[in-house]
């Protein structure tokens, strides 16, 4: 198999994975905004479901600050503290 084949084959099977972006109705971003306010008022412990860079991804950890200038929510997990833009949650569990 030539060296170009083989790149597009993994380009192709990389773009397998890629999801779209779902779409949140109100009645969901209101419920994620009540997690939100429990867990850092009450310094709980989540989940959070979130999208980037074409994929799902989860992050776990406590929320250090949620920066509503910045749009953002600071999660601070056992390697570091995280940045996630709140416009990219897609769900929030408390633990």
């Amino acid at each position: 198999m030539l060296i170009e084949h083989r790149k597009r084959l993994k380009d192709l099977k990389e773009s397998e994975k890629d999801r779209e972006k779902p779409i949140l109705d109100d009645q969901e971003k209101e419920e994620m905004n009540y997690k939100l306010q429990q867990a850092v008022q009450n310094n709980l412990r989540v989940e959070i479901k979130y999208y980037k860079d074409k994929r799902f991804k989860t992050a776990t950890g406590v929320i250090k600050n949620v920066n509503s200038n910045r749009k953002e929510v600071i999660i601070s997990e056992k390697g570091g503290e995280q940045q996630i833009y709140l416009n990219n949650l897609l769900d929030l569990r408390l633990k």
